[in-house]
């Protein structure tokens, strides 16, 4: 008499949690990695400069390349999940972002790195999206996705200035080839992981939006380029001028095209929730002071302050854990206010910490920077992840990936915007201290703080957008208490539906 392989229920449901869990670990990994690689290249541009032979006018497209293809092709990469697979086109997007890290660390000359670079952007903006649609399709319940979205949403808004701090210690105690090559072994891992324990969930079968993905991603790339040449070469440039005219008509194309196609990258239908058009909304004014902010804070610590890229990144790690912890805070405080409170206070929390950082100068020091960035980062935290509650709330499911696709387009375009404006901001402030005999040091103090409180701006309109363009949503409920199933069928993925950290 042969006995049953079949686990008790018990072990079938501790096994499906556990699945989920490593599931969840690997997408936020991969989303940490994506989001380090906007920066982590920053204090390494000194040394790449030397080593590569990089002229100073180039030099920046170091860091723009990968902003550049990132936030171009994000709604393209988001409809790729839909068509053909999330955990497919999550994978592919890995690879390719792992290979380019791999070549890029052995770049021996300046268009060597650059290519990399754009190829890096490139599987980025492939697995980015498909990474949180994987949440919204995998972590169903209102409940668990509150949770999965705590993680994955500190990684995101912590991995900019996480990137600053790892690219200094590479940097400084190994080698610059270490910020492209640090991605590989990780990348490894994620896509092994990925195969074994990320389910493959339906998705939706057709055809991919061709002209729709050509005018979408090239009048993506106008903008996204326009506002960073603007930050360098200034709002009257021929090239910015000629950049935003062309993104302008040709996403007017897009959008008149999206009309006409049965399976369109961007649904239109996404915009009809008040909610989640507000909240997109909102999702562009938040990156425009946090990623300048960020940026500014830098500015400060080395130029004004005097301390070295590994100090700097130190510096800015209240703002970092400000932001993770919003994976312990936002679960509970979403089941008792909901995210239209939440994005009100966050907003207001982060407007006092970015007027309270406007005041600094040389004198002030450090000290004066810590607890007003560690408020800005704890608004940052819950702000961020209220409004990717608010987009994925009530999404179907074969839109995720155009839904995430369309919410990380916003975070990018809104970053350009806010990079390019304040820094317009800054090197007016900056130019004029000098001319009234400031010190290097004392003008840099006022400069990054003029431009800092220029950020509260941006966050003026998030509360605006908070206060009267959300409604107020039923705060999700507990998830409920699985019941007994029998074990999936040999060869199966355990499904995810139920939801668990």
């Amino acid at each position: 008499m042969s006995k049953s392989s079949t686990p008790p229920p018990q072990v079938a449901d501790r096994s499906a949690e556990r699945r989920l869990t490593i599931a969840l670990v690997v997408i936020v990994t991969c989303q940490l990695m994506i989001m380090l690689d906007l920066t982590i290249v920053t204090t390494a541009l000194p040394t790449i400069q030397e080593a590569l032979g990089f002229s100073s006018a180039n030099l920046t497209w170091v860091i723009n390349a990968y902003g550049v293809a990132f936030g171009g092709l994000l709604l393209f990469g988001g409809r790729l999940g839909d068509v053909f697979g999330r955990r497919t086109v999550f994978i592919v997007g890995v690879a390719v972002f792992t290979i380019a890290s791999l070549v890029g660390g052995f770049a021996q000359n300046p268009g060597w790195l650059l290519t990399t670079r754009v190829i890096q952007g490139i599987g980025a903006a492939v697995a980015a999206p498909s990474a949180l649609s994987l949440i919204a399709t995998t972590f169903t319940a209102p409940a668990a996705r509150a949770r999965a979205l705590s993680y994955y949403t500190a990684a995101s808004s912590a991995g900019g200035s996480l990137g600053l701090l790892v690219g200094g210690v590479l940097t400084s105690w190994a080698n610059w080839r270490w910020v492209m090559l640090v991605n590989v072994p990780i990348g490894i891992v994620i896509i092994v992981l990925a195969l074994r324990f990320i389910p493959q969930l339906p998705h939706t079968q057709g055809k991919l939006d061709v002209f729709g993905a050509v005018t979408g991603t090239a009048g993506l790339i106008s903008i996204v380029y326009g506002f960073t040449h603007a930050a360098d070469g200034g709002w009257g440039s021929g090239q910015t001028i000629a950049a935003f005219v062309a993104g302008v008509v040709l996403l007017i194309v897009f959008l008149l095209g999206e009309r006409r196609v049965a399976q369109p990258i961007i649904p239109l239908a996404l915009f009809a929730s008040r909610n989640r058009a507000a909240a997109y909304a909102g999702m562009l004014m938040l990156p425009g002071a946090m990623f300048a902010g960020l940026y500014f804070l830098m500015v400060y610590a080395q130029g004004s302050l005097g301390y070295s890229p590994v100090e700097a990144g130190f510096a800015v790690v209240p703002l970092t854990l400000g932001v993770f912890s919003s994976r312990w805070t936002f679960p509970p405080l979403v089941k008792k206010f909901g995210p239209k409170n939440l994005v009100v206070a966050a907003a207001v929390l982060i407007i006092v910490g970015l007027l309270w950082l406007s005041q600094m100068t040389p004198s002030t020091g450090y000290s004066f920077v810590v607890v007003p960035t560690l408020f800005c980062g704890i608004g940052v935290g819950i702000a961020f992840t209220s409004l990717n509650f608010t987009v994925l709330a009530g999404l179907p499911p074969q839109n995720a990936g155009a839904a995430a696709g369309m919410l990380q387009t916003m975070q990018q375009v809104g970053g350009a915007l806010g990079i390019a404006v304040l820094s317009t901001i800054y090197i007016s402030r900056l130019e004029d201290a000098l001319g009234d005999g400031s010190t290097a040091h004392g003008a840099v103090a006022n400069a990054a703080g003029d431009a800092l409180g220029g950020g509260a701006a941006f966050i003026a309109v998030l509360l605006l957008i908070g206060l009267f363009g959300l409604v107020k949503m039923a705060p999700p409920a507990p998830a409920p208490t699985p019941t007994p199933a029998p074990a999936p069928a040999p060869g199966t993925q355990p499904a995810g539906q139920a939801g668990g950290e």
